[in-house]
């Protein structure tokens, strides 16, 4: 069996022949593998053929598929393997084709309504050109009517009764004349964007496109006639797929229901402009990057120098953002991850149903799993971010399959409220989702700095650092909060941190990361105040900050 597409026959007749021989196979594709970047297409069919050599042509094939990975097979219905038939060859041949898109009788559809569009915009040019002189016509009478009453008055004769009554009317019949050349204007303008959409779409109806096509020619030989499975595979580029995931709170309006809920749907998003439309496939959605591990990475030299140590440290403040892979896991710093974070094992997913995608380039969805777990509902505040006090719930993967990173849209109360985004989730593991700001909650936040005056026999320098929280409820109802503030951290000796817990609330200390959290209880319509203060050392070899 040959892989690569032969070369076309030096006889016309004979490549003539071939082609009269070659028989139409529906052979459509029954299973796509999507990778990051690529897809294996996978196609399958029922095929007779008879004694000796015969031929198939596939069409409507993409014509960008790679042809050093375009091999085919025979099997037998129930999947054993086949004696005494092989398929002989298959390639693929491409060709150029011009496609006029435009039809005769769209062209004329189009034509009459610029025809009437063109018409109405005349009319409508014409009494706008009125209304605009009639406006103009009433100004200079309202000037007349001016120089008149003053002629008059010098005269002796005031009637100001009259000239109020005239200038009044005159008045009306201007503002009518301008109500009427808004409308006539917006209908103009209107018309002119709908003769440029029409102008536009008759410019790609009569425009002749070249387009190239593809077919797959398949040749099988058998010493007997037989009813054989056909399967063809082969990689083409154009296709793509990532994670997408739907979350559904469900919070019940009486205890004795029980809990909140959430019912957690997690889908593939596919994205293909191949040339080929998959309709009715089999979706299986792989982690695995078969480019990866391909090229050694490069080594450079790592030279060591020995500089002087310099007499003032340069010292910066720096956010830290913690992650972690799950509620409970390690730690790490924050990184972007190219493309699919599957936890470092390669992973499949298998679509829970047929779907068809389009060769438009646009997002495909088709559902992998869903679970329903039991949902933890918290109120968290970090104000040094956002003064607002977001909803947040806790719950556990009860799915058997881990949960990608990927957008996660976000619905409660029957409507969508929000996307958010989460990380690679194991089986079991605990996550957290945030639904938005509670609007019942406020939040206001301080921030006071003072330096402490500096001794003369001493070479450190303070600064206190007093942060003021005011909290509010608004609502008619109780509400628990978790106010979490921030304590830098110093990494250097001559940089220290001292917090007051005298004058922090409730004497609150932080944790390793240098967080501090408080559990506030708000009643209805109740405000709390929380401070926290500390105070920043540093000695005076230290610049930066």
């Amino acid at each position: 069996m040959s892989t690569q597409p032969t070369a076309p026959s030096k006889h016309p007749s004979a490549a003539t022949e071939a082609e009269a021989e070659a028989s139409a196979l529906a052979l459509p594709v029954d299973e796509v593998i999507l990778l990051e970047d690529r897809a294996h297409v996978i196609r399958r069919g029922a095929v007779e053929v008879g004694a000796g050599t015969s031929r198939f042509v596939v069409a409507e094939v993409s014509p960008v598929l790679s042809d050093r990975t375009l091999c085919a097979s025979l099997r037998r219905r129930d999947g054993d393997e086949v004696s005494g038939a092989r398929v002989q060859d298959v390639r693929l041949r491409r060709r150029k084709v011009e496609r006029l898109e435009a039809r005769p009788e769209e062209s004329q559809r189009i034509a009459r309504q610029r025809l009437e569009i063109g018409e109405r915009a005349s009319q409508l040019k014409i009494r706008y050109t009125r209304a605009r002189e009639r406006l103009d016509w009433l100004g200079r009478v309202a000037a007349s009517q001016l120089e008149d009453a003053a002629t008059d008055a010098a005269w002796g004769r005031c009637e100001p009764e009259r000239w109020s009554s005239e200038l009044a009317e005159i008045r009306a019949d201007e503002e009518a004349a301008r109500r009427e050349l808004l409308v006539l204007a917006e209908e103009l303008e209107d018309l002119k964007e709908e003769l440029q959409r029409l102008g536009r779409l008759a410019a790609a109806k009569a425009d002749v496109r070249e387009e190239v096509v593809a077919e797959l020619v398949i040749e099988v030989v058998a010493r007997a006639p037989g009813r054989f499975q056909l399967q063809v595979d082969y990689i083409v580029p154009g296709a793509c797929w990532r994670p997408y995931h739907r979350a559904e709170l469900s919070e019940p309006a009486a205890a004795e229901e029980g809990g909140p809920t959430l019912a957690f749907a997690c889908e593939g998003c596919v994205w293909q402009r191949t040339g080929e439309d998959w309709e009715n496939v089999q979706l299986v959605f792989s982690t695995e990057r078969l480019s990866l591990g391909s090229e050694p990475p490069t080594l450079d030299s790592d030279v060591l120098r020995i500089t002087r140590r310099r007499e003032v440290i340069e010292v910066e403040l720096r956010d830290q953002e913690i992650q972690t892979a799950g509620l409970g896991g390690e730690s790490r710093p924050a990184a972007e991850l190219p493309g699919i974070d599957d936890g470092g094992e390669a992973l499949e997913l298998r679509a829970s149903r047929r779907v068809d995608v389009r060769s438009d380039g646009r997002p495909h969805r088709a559902p992998l799993f869903a679970f329903t777990t039991e949902a933890t509902l918290d109120r968290v505040l970090l104000a040094e971010l956002d003064p607002a006090v977001i909803l947040k719930s806790t719950q556990v993967n009860r799915a058997t399959q881990p949960l990608l990173a990927g957008p996660v849209d976000l619905v409660r109360g029957g409507g969508f409220v929000g996307r958010t985004s989460i990380l690679f989730i194991a089986p079991g593991e605990r996550f957290e989702l945030g639904w938005g700001p509670d609007a019942a909650l406020r939040a206001l936040r301080e921030v006071d700095l003072t330096d402490e005056e500096k001794s003369m026999l001493s070479s450190w320098t303070a600064t206190i650092h007093a942060v003021t929280l005011r909290l509010s409820n608004l609502g008619a109802e109780p509400r628990r909060i978790k106010v979490s503030e921030r304590v830098p951290i110093s990494e250097i000796e001559k940089v220290k941190i001292e917090l007051d817990r005298r004058k922090t609330t409730d004497g609150a200390a932080p944790d390793d990361n240098g967080v501090i959290t408080w559990d506030v209880d708000l009643g209805a319509f109740e405000r709390r105040r929380l401070e926290l203060r500390y105070t920043l050392r540093k000695h005076g070899d230290v610049s930066g900050i």
